[in-house]
């Protein structure tokens, strides 16, 4: 008996193995192996259409995701966990210094290189709060591999341990030019961070940041908080390096069609086969929750002399969550837009209705613990109290009473229109952010990717009380809370930059003859770095590409000029899934000039009253439910790439799954034919908010609005756009506020006059991209549309848009500058050719990169011509003023001296191409399409561009400085920037003012 059930046993036994065995091996068929990696898990992902595999590097723990899309926009991304301990900006200095050379690309900036002379479609690295990625995409093979060499090297072999000057000129250095100059901070971060945070708004992150997080990471700057960045010393910048930078840190992505196994090869035998595992991992630690809530006031600089009241930033944040729980993360995507952004939604009504306040919105950021964001601008500090009060009670409301369905219906509609339609040329990289955050936080990189599952428990809302029980258990019942004001405080800036001025000549005071010229000696040297060219052996290591591997021809597509129902109608024939992409425009010209930013006005408020049969709340919730995008705005056009020849158009663009097509135009309809503009309470309510948007704009992006005044100074396409969009735009809102009850129906009338005159069928062209058989579906239902218009008749008025030649400054906080300079090369007698766009690539990433960045100090310095004929020189964050004019002015000397090889001459060709051919979404060829029937683009114009642009010689380039000489000479210039170093160099300027109403 004993013999029969050891024999049964080892059969069994024998049995259970096989069994395993042959389970094992179903469980591999299909698996392809990787040598040196093991496979974590594989999947065919719906979402995003693709195959995605989870792989782990043996030896060193390096985690690599593929996404094996069919796609060849290629997209490589390297991502560490970095950490920050101090608001030294020690993450971001080294994303910018690794870029700075490396083992086997010893050159200045393999980057700039990469950017002169590559066919990438991305090239890009990023700091966040936690993290800090290195993406690079390209459609061409041999690029894309390329383009990964060089970014392995980077971030696994930087000379930044052997060459200190890197550190010095991305990060911060002492600069001492002589004994009798002053002693200043320089570095490229340094002045990056000082004109980030010269907006407001970055001040009140920081601040909500730093008290809402005191005991974790998230309580610093990873970027760098200006006055911090000094503190940071070489060996902790290394050490941090070391920490950071080893693979098992490391979060490798991988998308596109390239094959997998040479990706992995590569990365295997080049890099990731010399390291060992390391157990020295970054870690975020977690904040703690608070007992009870807190309370903060701060401030932030304003000009001496300036108007504090209704200035003030009010901010109340909760910790909610953990970045990996990706339903709360999209059920707070939602209460965001129902409870507070949306045009109707409860708390923006109620903080209206009690006076607070211009506008609110609300939002979830994408850190480890999240954190629920409500902000209110333009208050002020006493609102504080009465803030949090009333928002506690608009919460508790929908608590007990539930959101509303319509509103939860809309918004999670365009949500889900949004997450189908992808509509990103990008794609590798939207989905690597879709991924990263959660797989960064030990979390599973394919939840990000597989959005099916959050939105599915998010749709929960409709039948129970999801989302009123996150508002009751992480908010209403939530201590860790922050209420902040952020105030203004005139002369503040003044102040500080006192302090570092008092700071910076007490170090040179305390320093005796022998340590002065040593830095003198160091900084001189620096500079001479810094103006050092590349040798050719150094360049010959960054890999290449030949002008064989471009091709020549361009790719063409163009709209046709259809008919429906007497409708002029541009037609692109394209596959977009089943959404109907419609643009209607209308010609401004049947308008006078004088009306040109009344028409500004109605299209940032159209769509944002009641009509005849909706108020402008229940239209809000129709326009979500009912299509992806409903946007409205000005734009301008120039007839045969003419600057005088102002084809000015206002455009209704919206995008809808076919079956809602016919309601998508019921409710354009509705908008332009039933708006009423009578109701003055409304009308204060979205002047003042609308205000308030364009004022933050001013604030924080003073490059664009440098370069819409520089160009009004001599382009009339530069005055449509200033009136449009630019400073005067916004002086003309300032004045409609501060005397909106004398103007309240002026304004109205303007209004409806501007709204009547626009809006009939002779002044209406359609546009449309789909398929064939969708185009009949919208021709349907523009017909009918169309037969509700009037038709009116279409007379087109003469506009007088003439130039007048000045040089302005505006005196701001800032503590950088915008220097813009520039005119227009057809007004002179020179023609377009695509050298110019060469010219462009060489200016932009040589001479003013080397000049403006790399030894001035700024963020960054380009050139742009076009077509029309216009063209500038600018810089970005800029320490200098008067030196960037200097170095705009030098250009045709350069230009004069300029030599090259075939080789260099290569890589400029092959990068101006790049600029020229990226990866395009059907909105994006629609667009396209669109601007090419407009400005007289044809297919024989853009061969014969693309011709030149492979033709242009380095003799081309140097034969163009008496061109731009004269370009120069024509003194055309804007600075937007500091108060100080503009009234330093007050006598450059026609005039000065501050540029805030």
């Amino acid at each position: 008996m004993k013999r029969i059930f050891t024999c049964c046993k080892r059969i069994f036994l024998f049995t259970a193995t096989f069994i395993a065995l042959i389970s094992l091996i179903n469980s591999c068929k299909g698996k392809a192996k990787y040598d040196g990696y093991k496979i974590l898990d594989s999947r065919f992902v719906d979402e995003v259409n693709a195959e995605c595999i989870h792989l782990e590097h043996i030896k060193s723990g390096a985690r690599i995701f593929k996404i094996k899309a069919d796609d060849p926009n290629k997209l490589f991304a390297a991502g560490f966990k970095t950490v920050p301990g101090s608001d030294c900006g020690t993450p971001h200095i080294i994303e910018h210094s690794v870029l700075n050379g490396s083992e086997n690309f010893p050159v200045k900036s393999p980057f700039d290189v990469l950017m002169q002379g590559s066919l990438n479609t991305f090239l890009n690295a990023m700091t966040g709060a936690d993290m800090t990625i290195y993406p690079v995409a390209s459609m061409n093979d041999k690029d894309y591999f390329n383009l990964m060499h060089v970014y392995l090297d980077a971030v696994f072999k930087p000379l930044i341990f052997d060459d200190p000057r890197i550190f010095k000129q991305e990060g911060w250095h002492y600069e001492l030019t002589g004994k009798d100059e002053p002693l200043i901070y320089k570095g490229v971060v340094y002045n990056e961070m000082k004109g980030f945070f010269s907006s407001p708004e970055r001040e009140l992150s920081y601040q909500v940041y730093r008290n809402l997080f005191p005991d974790n990471s998230y309580r610093f700057s990873s970027g760098g908080y200006p006055d911090a960045i000094p503190d940071l010393a070489y060996d902790d910048f290394l050490a941090f390096h070391k920490k950071h930078y080893h693979p098992s840190n490391s979060y490798i992505l991988l998308y596109g069609d390239a094959d997998l196994e040479e990706e992995l090869k590569f990365i295997h035998e080049n890099y990731l086969s010399e390291y060992e595992r390391s157990d020295e991992v970054a870690e975020i630690k977690k904040q703690e929750p608070f007992e009870q809530m807190k309370r903060v006031v701060s401030t932030y600089p304003v000009l001496d002399g300036s108007a504090t009241e209704n200035k003030t930033f009010l901010q109340l944040s909760f910790v909610v969550g953990e970045a990996t729980d990706y339903a709360r993360k999209m059920a707070y995507d939602v209460m965001s837009d129902v409870l507070v952004n949306q045009e109707s939604a409860p708390l923006k009504k109620a903080l209206q209705e009690a006076g607070i306040g211009s506008n609110v919105s609300a939002y979830l950021d994408g850190n480890k613990q999240t954190a629920f964001h409500i902000t209110v601008r333009n208050a002020n500090e006493e609102d504080m109290e009465r803030f949090y009060q009333i928002t506690m009670e608009v919460l508790n409301n929908a608590a007990e009473e539930g959101l509303d369905k319509k509103a939860l219906e809309g918004t999670l509609n365009r949500m889900e229109f949004m997450l189908r339609e992808g509509d990103s040329p990008q794609k590798g990289l939207t989905y690597g952010f879709q991924l990263l955050g959660g797989w960064f936080f030990e979390g599973d990189p394919f939840a990000g990717l597989e959005y099916e599952v959050p939105l599915a428990e998010v749709k929960r809302a409709f039948t129970e009380d999801y989302l009123e029980q996150l508002i009751t258990g992480d908010i209403l019942s939530n201590n860790h809370c922050l209420l902040l004001a952020l105030k203004p405080e005139p002369g503040l800036q003044s102040k500080i930059d006192t302090e570092i001025k008092a700071r910076l000549d007490s170090i040179k005071a305390n320093m005796d003859d022998e340590t002065r010229e040593k830095l003198i000696k160091e900084t001189n040297e620096l500079i001479k770095y810094q103006q050092r060219s590349d040798s050719p052996e150094a360049l010959e290591t960054i890999p290449l590409l030949s002008l064989d591997d471009i091709t020549r021809e361009v790719v063409w597509y163009q709209v046709v000029e259809k008919d429906i129902s007497g409708i002029k109608t541009l037609y692109l024939d394209e596959f977009t899934s089943g959404i109907i992409y419609s643009k209607l425009l209308f010609d401004l010209r049947v308008l006078p000039v004088d009306k040109i930013q009344y028409i500004s006005l109605l299209s940032n408020l159209l769509a944002k009253f009641n009509t005849e049969n909706y108020t402008y709340g229940e239209l809000d919730n129709e326009l979500n439910i009912h299509t992806g995008g409903f946007n409205i705005f000005v734009t301008v056009y120039n007839s045969d790439m003419d600057d005088n020849m102002v084809l000015p158009k206002f455009v209704i663009q919206s995008k809808a799954l076919r079956d809602k097509t016919s309601k998508m135009l019921d409710l354009t309809s509705e908008i332009l034919n039933k708006t009423d503009f009578n109701d003055l309470e409304r009308l204060k309510t979205l002047l003042v908010r609308h205000y308030a948007e364009i004022d933050a704009n001013v604030k924080n992006n003073g490059l664009n609005y440098a370069a819409r005044r520089m160009f009004s100074y001599f382009s009339s396409t530069g005055i449509y756009n200033e009136m449009m969009s630019g400073l005067e735009y916004y002086w003309f809102l300032a004045d409609l506020i501060n005397n909106f009850e004398a103007k309240a129906d002026e304004i109205v009338t303007n209004l409806s006059e501007v709204y009547t005159a626009l809006f009939t069928s002779s002044n209406m062209i359609a546009n449309i991209s789909c398929s064939e058989k969708d185009y009949e579906i919208f021709a349907k239902a523009l017909a009918e549309m169309t037969s509700s218009m009037t038709e009116g008749e279409k007379v087109l008025m003469e506009w007088d848009l003439s130039p007048e030649k000045k040089n302005e400054a505006f005196k701001t906080t800032s503590k950088v500058q915008y220097v813009l300079k520039g005119a227009n090369f057809k007004d002179l007698g020179y023609e377009w050719s695509g050298k110019l766009l060469v010219l462009n690539q060489v200016l932009s990433t040589d001479w003013l990169q080397n000049q403006v960045r790399v030894i001035g100090g700024a963020y960054g310095g380009f050139a742009s011509f076009n077509p029309t004929g216009n063209m500038y020189f600018g810089s970005y964050r800029d320490p200098n003023l008067k030196e960037s004019l200097e170095v705009f002015d030098q250009t045709p000397r350069y230009l004069e001296g300029f030599e090259a090889d075939d080789k260099t001459m290569t890589r400029y060709i092959i990068g101006t191409i790049s600029n020229m051919d990226y990866p395009e979404t059907p909105a994006m060829k629609a667009n396209t399409a669109l601007s090419r029937y407009f400005n007289g683009t044809t297919k024989e114009f853009l061969q014969k561009q693309r011709n030149e642009v492979l033709s242009t010689t380095a003799e081309d380039i140097s034969g163009m400085k008496a061109m731009v000489e004269k370009l120069m000479n024509q003194d055309y210039y804007c600075v937007y920037g500091n108060n100080e170093k503009i009234e330093q160099n007050k006598d450059l300027f026609m005039t000065v003012m501050d540029p805030i109403k």
